[in-house]
């Protein structure tokens, strides 16, 4: 059995409740969504993801899911750069009400990123083999920008919240420890 870790403590969203935050205080149809995307997403797959991911034995229901991301406390994002070339970089992101949200600096280039191309790739991994690929379309949440803390250089840095409409999620249990 995984250790379970507790959910990241940064609120990505300001202003987001405990129960919002806590997937344990989610209601049912939360889960029913993640499930049909879940589903969903295997069903469609590629040979090599359905190879990988499919295993009964290792499938994440959506609440497990829903726990293994929000417990995880960074992700990795990827954006589409000019000219199709490809940017990764570290980021809190969580799901809040069962819906995917992140945040990005102001100054990041994955702002200028995701205002030519909003499509966005995430990954976060755990224990033993543990992992979860999230697909999305991702908008800047109007009116959430925000002062976080300094950088190196000491001076004030903002953020502001991203929605990530979900368009495709494979994850899968780590392998019992030996």
């Amino acid at each position: 059995m995984e250790e379970r870790k507790k959910p990241c403590r940064q609120p990505i969203i300001a202003g987001a409740t405990p129960e919002e935050r806590d997937p344990q205080r989610w209601p049912p149809e939360v889960f029913l969504r993640l499930q049909e995307i879940l589903d969903r997403s295997r069903e469609r797959a590629g040979e090599a993801v359905r190879e990988t991911f499919d295993r009964a034995d290792r499938r994440m229901s959506a609440r497990e899911f829903a726990e293994f991301w929000n417990t995880a406390s960074l992700k990795a994002m990827a954006t589409v750069g000019p000219g199709g070339k490809p940017h990764i970089a570290p980021v809190h992101a969580e799901l809040v009400a069962g819906e995917l949200r992140s945040t990005i600096y102001v100054n990041a280039v994955r702002r200028r990123d995701l205002a030519r191309n909003p499509h966005v790739a995430l990954t976060t991994w755990g224990p033993h083999g543990a992992v979860a690929i999230v697909y999305g379309r991702a908008r800047e949440i109007p009116g959430t920008e925000r002062e976080t803390r300094p950088g190196a250089s000491g001076r004030p840095r903002r953020t502001v919240a991203l929605a990530i409409e979900i368009e495709r999620i494979y994850a899968m249990k780590g392998r019992p420890p030996a």
